[in-house]
């Protein structure tokens, strides 16, 4: 609504009052609007400003996210060539050796190849040799012979004597002629034939135990085809028993076995048959220093497979030597079921009247429980037969039958297995002979050695 001012109003001291007043808020409101239109666009500005550094800082970080993957990254891949490196460095050190060992013994085949065409010109020279000792040493003085005698028999007998005379000295020629030609027929000579195909029978057959896995190529027929009687086995706990239970020549043990290694194995042979066995180590990739390391833990030497035939024929002719040195009759060592100083441990421990109660009892029930283990395996019940097993190791070892005892734990370990089980099924005669022969030298370890009547006083 618009009010309409009268002359009289407009000079009235009221009205000047309220019209200075409504100029002073018009004013004001001119000032803020004006203020607030410049606050607005420095705002805006202050904005616009501070989104710059914000989106630097966040690529910067982006970045060096990036580039500290990438680091590390590099850091892996450089990790893994070096050590590619050094295996390939290892492996070609490896090849180097092999190949140095496939020089050396070429250079000896050469060395032994020339040897042997120079025993063969030898020989044709002697043979030449020969057969003009024959022609000049035996044959003229036989024709010589053989005209006197025709003389002789034309002639008087007047002139007897004198022709007898001169056939007597050239039959002494003869003679004398026939032991040349004998000691020449004695000189030594040598065969032309290559390592491999000597003959094996300058000593007598060895008597070889080869202990190896079935990851590698057996050695047994090159042995069985030289001429030596060979036993095999498959694991090192079947090695170290049929060594310390039967006389062998030389042992070749596989560094890798199951059930025990080679080292256990030779070790627990050492023990048992001593330092004198020759037993050697089958490596598949020797190293510098092995010879030394494993001749530190009780073995002989070491050789690498595969094996060549001039490595493996060294090696049997110093065992035939070695045997032969020794003495082909020598007697054999006698079978170590029992170890007496449990026994005694035991006697002095109980007493002897206890402990031959034990003996007694032991020595009724260990056949027959090995009677009951044999037809668990026979009856394929396998679960039973490795707890009975299990149990009567126990039970031998308490008496110090400590071999039956490690035979029955490896039984019972390959028992676990599915594919040993038919190899342990085979075995049940083998255990329960060594049962009944460990009973036996029980009893006579009792007989002498527990003294019950001591004890009843």
């Amino acid at each position: 609504m618009t009010k309409t001012i009268t002359r009289g109003e407009a000079h009235s001291p009221g009205f000047a009052l309220r019209a200075a007043t409504l100029g002073g808020l018009a004013s004001a409101s001119t000032l803020w609007s004006a203020a607030a239109a410049a606050a607005s666009p420095s705002l805006t500005d202050t904005q616009v400003a501070l989104l710059w550094p914000a989106l630097l800082a966040t690529a910067l970080l982006a970045i060096s996210a990036l580039a500290l993957s990438l680091w590390l990254r590099l850091g892996r891949e450089t990790a893994e060539a070096t050590q590619r490196a050094s295996a390939q460095k290892i492996d070609n050190s490896n090849l180097h050796r092999q190949l140095q060992s496939y020089s050396t013994e070429l250079s000896s085949r050469e060395k032994q190849l020339a040897e042997a065409r120079k025993n063969l010109e030898r020989q044709r020279q002697e043979n030449t040799d020969m057969l003009a000792i024959i022609g000049h040493h035996l044959r003229q003085p036989l024709e010589a012979l053989r005209g006197t005698l025709g003389l002789l028999a034309r002639s008087g007998a007047s002139e007897t004597t004198q022709l007898v005379t001169m056939a007597q000295r050239q039959l002494q020629t003869a003679i004398k002629s026939m032991e040349e030609l004998q000691k020449c027929d004695g000189l030594e000579t040598v065969e032309l034939k290559l390592p491999a195909q000597q003959p094996k029978a300058e000593s007598r057959p060895l008597s070889i135990l080869l202990v190896e896995n079935d990851n590698d190529e057996s050695l047994r027929n090159a042995l069985e085809s030289r001429g030596h009687r060979v036993q095999r086995e498959n694991n090192g706990v079947d090695g170290a028993d049929a060594a310390l239970q039967k006389e062998f020549d030389l042992i070749l043990i596989d560094s890798h076995l199951p059930l025990m290694d080679g080292v256990e194995a030779t070790q627990k042979i050492r023990r048992g048959a001593g330092r004198e066995l020759p037993i050697f180590a089958l490596l598949r990739e020797p190293r510098a220093g092995d010879r030394e390391r494993y001749r530190d833990r009780g073995l002989t030497g070491v050789l690498a497979r595969p094996v060549s035939d001039f490595q493996l024929q060294q090696l049997l002719s110093w065992a035939g030597r070695r045997a032969r040195d020794t003495g082909e009759q020598k007697p054999a060592r006698p079978t170590r079921l029992l170890n007496t100083s449990t026994l005694c441990r035991q006697r002095d421990t109980l007493g002897h009247l206890p402990f031959a109660e034990l003996l007694s009892d032991r020595s009724a029930t260990l056949p027959k429980r090995t009677t009951a283990l044999t037809s668990a395996l026979t009856g394929r019940h396998w679960p039973d037969a490795e707890h009975q097993a299990q149990a009567i190791a126990a039970s031998a070892e308490e008496l110090g039958l400590e071999a039956v005892a490690a035979r029955l734990r490896a039984l019972a370990a390959r028992l676990s297995i599915d594919s040993e089980r038919e190899y342990c099924r085979h075995q049940r005669t083998e255990l329960l002979n060594l049962m009944r022969a460990s009973v036996q030298q029980l009893k006579a370890w009792r007989e002498e050695n527990v003294h019950t009547e001591w004890a009843l006083r």
